[in-house]
């Protein structure tokens, strides 16, 4: 195989190696940043409390997924395409903080309801009042503007150095199963002080005054990205409902095994999963059909090896980091490293081919279809075997459905 045009890519475009790194050093610190504490946490709170945490930031998570409304890849387009117009960018940056202020108050009403209508939540308010604060993080966080100027670099150390600093208050405060909305509050309170920062730091970078936005600016740009939005929450929707589900049906031992099977998992594909991500900035000023190929053809490698590595170093893991009994870990974190593949190669042909041409619709159509599969394998497979493990095939099965949906959806594209 030829790789010489690859190589082009990365020997000419430092920016975007550096970018790669700083993007995916950023998701391995949050993952091993997690890993590392897991086991002074889960075996101080008890696996029953730190699975009650995971169910709660699973229900917050959809409000994040609603406050960020998709804005990322659209911004992060428009920052690439014009790295040098202050003016896009500070404009940018007040309309997109603006409209997640407004999303996020929406948001809380919400939640308030939702809050007082069940009284399993009810009577767990603080923890899930903790994690659902984390949303205020998406309001100020701006990602794309970083993702865009390709200064991921910068992002990278602010979350560093609040994470770090959150250590302290983690083992101070963190003693019994009382003590985990302690934890939740050292966590998302680090998660929120580091977006502010960052906006801060963003806002002095672009060097421009920050002009206040109209009802009409925010209604349109909520109109140009509600086709990333339904994508991102169809995704979402997918990806925590596996949660909610085995924390709903199989208690929250179950749904702490998951979770440790997810974070065992996390780190290989974070380092293959940012590939496209740090690529996209240069792609998307000119497809080349015969690159983006070869590029998927080596990232089938890519997540082999990644499979690979977790079938090796997870079982050591499990035996690291925690004292209770939880072996099902590590076989569920193999049957999700096999998601590897399909988030690599559908990625690079969202990222490098309907997004230049925009086809937006056919983002959301590809995790419209990988949604209801997931759920109606999931109703099937339980069906024939109650456990955990049918939930998580059930999310493999559908990934397979939607690699082979967008290879259909490529050849529909008459330009490509």
């Amino acid at each position: 195989m030829n790789f010489t045009e690859i190589k082009k890519i990365y020997s000419n475009n430092k920016k975007v190696a550096s970018n790669y790194f700083h993007m995916t050093a950023l998701q391995i610190i949050n993952s091993f940043f997690y890993i590392l504490i897991y086991p002074f946490v889960i075996n101080h709170v008890g696996i029953e409390s730190f699975g009650l945490y995971v169910f709660a930031s699973s229900i917050a998570a959809y409000f994040m997924v609603f406050i960020n409304f998709g804005f990322d890849m659209h911004a992060t387009k428009l920052i690439s395409l014009e790295p040098n117009n202050k003016t896009l960018h500070s404009s940018l940056l007040s309309l997109i903080t603006l409209s997640k202020l407004l999303l996020g108050l929406i948001s809380i009403l919400i939640f308030c309801i939702i809050l007082f209508s069940f009284s399993f939540l009810n009577y767990n308010w603080q923890t899930f009042l903790l994690c659902f604060a984390n949303a205020a993080s998406c309001v100020f966080l701006p990602t794309w503007y970083f993702h865009g100027m390709q200064k991921m670099k910068v992002l990278t150390t602010i979350q560093l150095i609040f994470k770090l600093l959150s250590l302290p208050a983690i083992y101070i405060l963190v003693k019994d199963s009382t003590d985990i909305g302690w934890y939740a509050f050292s966590v998302v309170s680090a998660n929120i002080l580091s977006s502010v920062a960052a906006f801060i730091i963003a806002a002095r970078l672009i060097q421009s005054k920050l002009p206040i936005p109209t009802f009409r600016d925010v209604k349109c740009i909520l109109h140009e990205v509600q086709p990333f939005f339904w994508s991102s929450a169809a995704n979402t929707l997918k990806q925590r409902s596996i949660e909610i589900i085995i924390g709903s049906m199989f208690g929250m031992r179950e749904i702490a095994i998951y979770d440790l099977a997810n974070k065992i998992f996390s780190v290989p594909s974070l380092i293959a999963s940012n590939i496209n991500a740090a690529l996209f900035p240069v792609m998307v000023k000119n497809v080349n059909k015969k690159l983006i190929g070869r590029i998927v053809k080596i990232e089938v490698f890519i997540a082999s090896l990644c499979v690979a590595s977790v079938a090796l170093i997870g079982n050591w893991v499990v035996d690291l980091v925690s004292i209770h009994d939880m072996r099902e870990s590590y076989y569920l974190s193999i049957l999700l490293s096999l998601n590897i593949t399909t988030y690599l190669v559908v990625s690079s042909y969202i990222y490098f081919v309907f997004v230049p041409y925009k086809k937006y619709n056919f983002v959301l159509k590809n995790q419209l279809l990988s949604l209801v599969s997931f759920f109606t394998l999931c109703i099937i497979y339980l069906s024939l075997h109650w456990s955990i493990y049918a939930v998580v095939l059930a999310l493999v099965s559908s990934a397979a459905l939607e690699i082979l949906y967008t290879l259909y959806l490529v050849g529909k594209i008459k330009d490509y």
